[in-house]
This record gives C-alpha cells, structure tokens and sequence, in this order.
C-alpha cells in the first residue's frame, strides 16, 4: 500500500460530522435546498491524511480538451463522443422566449455574511443574492442533461487546456466586466481577479479552504490567462472550481482582503444587486449587458423559515417554485430530483463477528429488500445506490445491475443458529427510523436476532463513526460533496472513516485509479467495476438514496435546473408566460 499524502479527501471529523447529526431535522431531511451536506463544510480538518496517487510521469503537449464530465445521455450510458454539454467557444443555445417579470424564490434562511467566501449555505449562494457572482467554472444545465449530473462548462473562462495532468491553463473571456449597484460597466474581470478569488479561498483560515485541497498553486500566466496547478491528479477538481460557493470577486474594489463584508457586493454576472432587508427579503435585477442576458428583469427572494407558510405561499401563488417537503401534499410534481450522496445507508463492521465473515456478511445484504424500504419508508421518491455522489447517471447502477444481490431475486438460506446483532442508527427523523425498522426485520426473516439502538446524535457521531462501535450502521451517510470526497476516506482500506473496517487491494486499486482519471467514458467503467465489486464484497450500500421533489407554477417556462453543487445559473434561461 502507498504511504500516505496529499490527494485524498480525508478530513478530521467527529466535531464537523457532529454538527451535522445534531442539526434540526427538518433541516436535514431538506438539506439540498438551503445547505447540501459537504465534507468541505462540516469537516473540520487536521492534517492532511490520504492515499498517494501520484501518477507515473506522462508528459504531454498542450491540446484543447472538452469538459471532462460532458452531457448525459440517454439510458445512462457513457457519451462515446466525449462531447461537452455546450462546446468550448461556442455560443450557448438562444432560446426564444418571452421577456420581462419578476421570479420569486423562497430562502428558508438568512446568511450570516455579505462575504461570499463564509458563506457555506446555499441561502447565500444559490438562494440569495450570491447569484450576482460568476465562478470559472459552472455545472451544465438545459432539456438535454440527465440528472444527476456535474457536468461542467465555462463561466468566466471562454475555454481551457490540459498541459498535462496536474497542470491547466484557463482563457479568462476578457468581454466580462465587473457590475455594482450603482455602475454595470465597470473594469474588465481579469485573471488577476481569479487568482485573488482562489487564492483567498484556499487560505489556511478560511473554514472550507478544503474544497481546494488538491490545489498547490494559482498563477497568472499572461493578460487573459491563469495556470492552475495541482499537487496530484484529481478527476474532482472541476467540481470544486463550479462549486456555486466558489465565487470570483473583484480585487481591485476590494480594499480590505480581509473585510470583505463591509464592501457593497460586486458581481461579474448577469445580475446585480437590487434591494437587501435583512432576515426578510432580497432580490436581484438583470444588468443586460451580457451577450445573451436573461429573460426575466429580476429576482426576488423570500426569507419563509416556518415549512407551513412555505407550503401556502406557493399554494396562493405568491411564490413560483416549490421545494415540496411533505410527500402526503397533493401538488403537482415537477421534477424529481435525484440527489447521490444523501439517504439511507446500511453498513456492516468486518472486523469482529458476525461481519468478519464473508458468508454470514452476504446473507445478510441477500436478506435486505431495498424495494420494500423505498416503496414503505420513501414514498417511492428513492433509489439505489452505494452512497457516493455522482458526477454522472451511468455511474448509479440500473435496477438489472443490482436487484439480483438482494431479497426477493436471491433466497438466502436461513442461519443455523441465531446470531445477536446490535443496529446503531439515530432519530434522524421518519424516513430514517422506519428504514431501519423494515431492515431489521428483513434480517430477522433470515435468522438473525437484532436489537435496534437509538443513540442520539453526538453518541452517533462520536462513538459510532469515530470508534465503529456497532455490528450493522443504519442512517444518514459521510457527508460529501463529490466522488472522491466519499470513496477515498471511507471505502479505501487506508481510509480515515473506513468505518466497515475492511481490508480490500482490489477495491483500493479502483478507486485509486478512477480518482485521476479525466476521461469520462475510461472513469464510468472503473465505478462501474467498483460499483459490482461493492455488492460482491457487503461492506455498505445505500437502499434508499432520497430524491427531491420540485414543483413549479405553470406561467414558469423554459425550466430545466440542475440543483447540483448549489448550481444557480438556470435562472438564465428561464421566462415568466404571465
């Protein structure tokens, strides 16, 4: 095994993942809404732990290369083409729709600061006025994207290249201009202005400057072109330049690095700041100034923290898209979003008995039946999975990939004798407590003899993840962000939260390989492979993996989001019919 070092993303994590476990519950069962779980927000780190993969040398020339996580396509399967969702230098679609009108968006929580770079809630930067911000990158959005995706496309870049695989090079679009409150033609965005940005995120003080961990250096290379440069190959490293959190500020308007807050907000997109009340009310108006600007005039947001007054002020119409919260409302759904990473996980301890053994470890996976725990516990508004989020649909395994693994396709036998077993979970709310009431029962039918312990949530965190004090884990999963923020600390051997305590070379050697692998069609078949060799092995598995439902008003055109990574910039492209 590799010694350790820099690329993984293993985080210190009892006091982060504590926080999260002790939240509201209605918070956590909305999480993606406002403040979708992170490692990059609620680990806190120490130093840094991971696995060495640092590539034999393969030195390259320059060449153009498309977005390395490119447009879903139908029935999952990877894009042969390696096409980007919207090609490098080429225009974005222009859809023709109907100008003018005001949205109104709901926030379900004010933001603690104007400073985008502490604001770690999406309250800020997806449902408030953080949309003014631009980001290098951004996640791709429209008709013809498949969700989950994290696709990416430029956003302040025109186009990038791959000098080799630690080293990019970004073409800043030298047309964007900074816009204020006041004045919407004001200095050019400059690479300058990026390399500020980065930099004061990847700051030791900033709390999430792990999003950037792979990042060793940012450099302006010429008048309209910055170089970053990584300390390992990270496939993951888009996702963190798109991130709707990792917004670009304007240097040169900026006196005080350090006191960003005090500053009138500066944005470079279409969007500016239009009117703040604190803990109430915010909104945003369109600057027309971009080459394609958006349909609508303005934004409002609404700070609505009580769910009840939530429901009714979409249902009177006062309000036009809808996070529905309770699955016994009679709207009309929209879209189901599926959201990897966030749901219902099961996991077992390999290292003492009855888990240790390979056999007693799958009859009892073969003995759990995901579908009762869906259709029961979700409402039928889950899936399957293996708890990781995804960059792509095909890396989620079809019903054909994964049913024969589990209860009715196989009919494990039953035990020989009787095996005592402890399920730790927490009250993680109804969804959660009921899951793990269908899974215990599941594994009684077979022959084992399990006892349900609740712990509250510090117990869960602490005790449970820090010291792996329990036969079978049911609950909520790592918090996490990307892929290899969830497969390297806890399903690699070496991994910091590897709380199944398994052993597994093979395993460790895909996710080793697919964690720099740029290409999308080369990484789909390595998760997938890592997808196969996880039913095999038992060690964890998610039977129920939520999705979000979305519902909005009918006058609502053109609506098409991709909620990923806080993504805001569909608000572009939609129009108001009224």
């Amino acid at each position: 095994m590799k010694h350790l070092v820099h690329l993984a993303v293993t985080f210190g994590f009892i006091a982060g993942f504590v926080s999260f476990a002790c939240a509201d519950q209605s918070k956590l069962e909305q999480e993606f809404f406002e403040n979708q779980p992170s490692v990059d927000a609620v680990i806190t780190p120490l130093p840094t732990i991971g696995i060495d993969l640092s590539p034999k040398p393969t030195p390259s020339p320059i060449q153009n290369m498309v977005t390395p996580t490119p447009l879903s396509v139908e029935n999952g399967s990877p894009d042969n083409s390696l096409e980007p969702a919207i090609p490098i230098n080429k225009i974005p679609p222009i859809f023709e729709g109907k100008r003018g009108g005001t949205l109104r968006l709901i926030s379900k929580h004010y933001f603690d600061s104007l400073d985008p770079h502490e604001n770690y809630s999406g309250a800020h930067s997806t449902w408030g006025i953080g949309i003014i911000y631009q980001r290098l990158l951004k996640f791709s959005n429209g008709p013809d994207i498949t969700l989950p995706s994290k696709s990416t496309e430029c956003d302040a870049c025109s186009s990038w290249q791959m000098v080799d695989n630690k080293t990019f090079i970004f073409d800043v679009d030298t047309n964007i201009k900074w816009v204020s409150e006041e004045a919407d033609d004001m200095n050019q965005l400059l690479p300058e202005d990026i390399k500020f940005s980065l930099d004061r995120q990847m700051a030791k003080n900033q709390e999430h400057s792990n999003r950037f961990h792979m990042v060793r250096s940012v450099d302006v290379k010429s008048e309209n072109q910055i170089q970053i440069n990584l300390n390992v190959p990270d496939a993951d490293f888009f996702i963190s330049l798109a991130d709707g959190r990792s917004k670009l500020l304007s240097k040169s308007d900026i006196n005080d690095p350090g006191k960003v807050e005090s500053a009138p907000p500066i944005g470079s997109g279409p969007w500016r700041l239009s009117k703040l009340v604190d803990d109430s009310y915010s909104s945003v108006e369109n600057v027309f100034s971009a080459p394609n600007p958006p349909y609508l005039d303005s934004i409002e947001f609404h700070i609505i923290t009580d769910p009840q007054a939530r429901l009714s002020a979409y249902s009177v119409g006062l309000i036009d898209v809808y996070n529905i919260e309770n699955y016994s409302t009679e709207l009309d759904i929209a879209l189901e979003n599926p959201e990897p990473g966030l749901g219902f996980e099961i996991a077992f301890n390999t290292a003492k008995p009855p888990f240790k053994d390979a056999h007693t470890r799958v009859l009892a996976r073969s003995s759990i039946n995901p579908n009762e725990i869906i259709q029961k516990a979700w409402h039928n508004y889950a899936f399957f999975s293996l708890g990781f989020v995804t960059n792509h649909s095909s890396w989620i395994p079809v019903r054909s990939d994964w049913e024969s693994y589990f209860y009715p396709s196989q009919h494990p036998e039953t035990l020989k004798e009787i095996i005592p077993i402890s399920i730790a979970t927490s009250d993680f709310g109804s969804k959660y407590k009921e899951s793990a009431e269908i899974a215990s029962k599941q594994l009684e039918a077979v022959g084992f003899e399990p006892i349900i312990n609740f712990v509250n949530r510090r117990q869960y965190a602490e005790k449970i993840w820090g010291e792996g004090d329990f036969d079978v884990l049911m609950g909520p999963t790592f918090p996490q962000s990307s892929t290899n923020s969830f497969v390297i600390p806890v399903l690699h051997s070496e991994g910091k939260w590897n709380t199944s305590n398994h052993r597994d070379m093979r395993l460790d050697e895909l996710i080793e390989e697919q964690s720099q692998e740029y290409n999308l069609e080369k990484r789909s078949e390595i998760i997938n492979e890592m997808n196969r060799h996880l039913l095999e092995k038992s060690y964890r598995f998610m039977p129920a993996t939520q999705k979000s439902l979305w519902a909005w008003t009918e006058d609502l055109k053109n609506m098409h989001p991709n909620f990923s990574g806080l993504e805001y910039s569909h608000w572009e492209r939609v129009w108001l019919d009224r």
